[in-house]
């Protein structure tokens, strides 16, 4: 959590835990300011490098464009693998194009549901390619759909 405080002492080691989510590939870079709240001042700068790669896309879904001045629902099946129940959590690489009926789903066991969307028209307008990532609760990538627009 970047705004919870935290002490550093002197000639220790401090872990600071970092959360990356990427939306898209390639390599990245971010800058990271330790900052004395007591003094306002930048005491620590690390450059944080990062890359991110295309997970194995498990299933394509060719969707035709269309000229629409309203959002377009679609369902798309997804099937839990495990033998117990398991919840997951919804994303994608174009959360402007691209919205969730339910951002986390909760299924059982071998059970089979319908990941609802919900398509901007300006995703249905134009050729896009995005990506449906599902998650655990640790959002690690369990699956991967890809929607071909257009």
């Amino acid at each position: 959590d970047p705004d919870r405080e935290f002490k550093l002492l002197p000639s220790t080691i401090q872990e600071v835990k970092l959360l990356y989510e990427p939306t898209d590939t390639g390599n990245k870079n971010y800058m990271v300011n330790v900052v004395d709240t007591k003094n306002r001042v930048v005491v620590e700068r690390w450059m944080v490098h990062t890359t991110a790669t295309l997970p194995v896309v498990s299933k394509t879904y060719e969707i035709p464009a269309v000229t629409t001045v309203s959002p377009t629902h679609k369902n798309i099946p997804f099937t839990n693998p495990y033998g117990t129940s398991k919840t997951f959590r919804l994303k994608c690489n174009k959360p402007e194009l691209v919205r969730f009926r339910e951002e986390e789903l909760v299924v059982a066991s071998k059970e089979s549901v319908n990941i609802g969307l919900i398509l901007s028209p300006m995703a249905m307008s134009h050729s896009n390619y995005i990506l449906v990532f599902v998650n655990d609760v640790q959002q690690k990538c369990e699956e991967c759909f890809a929607l071909r627009i257009g």
